[in-house]
């Protein structure tokens, strides 16, 4: 018997096109998390804006394999502000590389909801930054902030430390390589990015933690962005 689902949430990660008339959407939905459906005809149709990214959609599919078929969409454009795009092609690329395929993710959903409701207006990069924190978490990948991984022990702002991929911080010499200090891992913690400090910690600790678990993979956004920047 033919699966089918309907009144799916669900957002367009990415899109190719397939024949003649039809694409293949990578989406990422509510209930089912992601999913690959063949849209025949899409190409043709008169409704073109609801089969681009940063749309609301409603869908309905169909099928048993890993391609299922699209049966009803329904689209609420929202109003992202241009200048956004690029950061989140790169949410997209991240969610669909680093999430398990047909595996429920709700509060990464939200996250990416929540992200691109700020997007509305230019997004600073903090909201980033938190969007990356989320997502890692939600699929296990990160450790506690605010503990030394080696000790145990509460952060503590007077003290130094260096991040350790998988691990978390861990207490070393003041001056140390890579050292940060206490206080900054706590403000991080805190949720508040006001001093760049802040902003450069979470980069990179983001970045490697991101780049060790993608196991090889590499984002092509991340690729398209260096060579835009080599051009500048």
């Amino acid at each position: 018997m033919e699966a089918r689902v309907t009144d799916q949430a669900s957002f367009i990660l990415r899109r190719r096109e397939w024949r003649n008339s039809s694409l293949i959407l990578d989406v990422f939905t509510r209930d089912h998390g992601c999913v690959r459906l063949l849209a025949k005809g899409a190409r043709r149709s008169s409704a073109q804006a609801q089969y681009q990214p940063f749309v609301m959609l409603n869908i309905n599919w169909s099928g048993r394999q890993e391609l299922k078929t699209l049966t009803g969409i329904e689209g609420q454009v929202l109003p992202i502000a241009e200048e956004n795009y690029f950061a989140l092609l790169y949410a997209n690329e991240l969610i669909a590389t680093m999430l398990p395929p047909a595996e429920p993710n709700p509060d990464i959903f939200s996250a990416y909801l929540s992200l691109l409701q700020h997007a509305v207006v230019k997004l600073d990069e903090s909201g980033l930054r938190v969007f990356e924190l989320d997502l890692l978490r939600c699929l296990g990948y990160f450790p506690e902030l605010h503990i030394d991984a080696e000790s145990g022990q509460p952060v503590q702002a007077e003290l130094h430390y260096q991040f350790v991929v998988n691990q978390g911080f861990v207490a070393c010499a003041t001056g140390a390589r890579d050292s940060v200090s206490g206080r900054v891992v706590l403000d991080w913690c805190r949720g508040d990015y006001q001093e760049e400090f802040v902003i450069q910690l979470a980069k990179s600790v983001l970045r490697s933690t991101i780049d060790f678990n993608l196991q090889g993979k590499t984002l092509k956004s991340r690729e398209v962005y260096a060579q835009m920047m080599r051009r500048k």
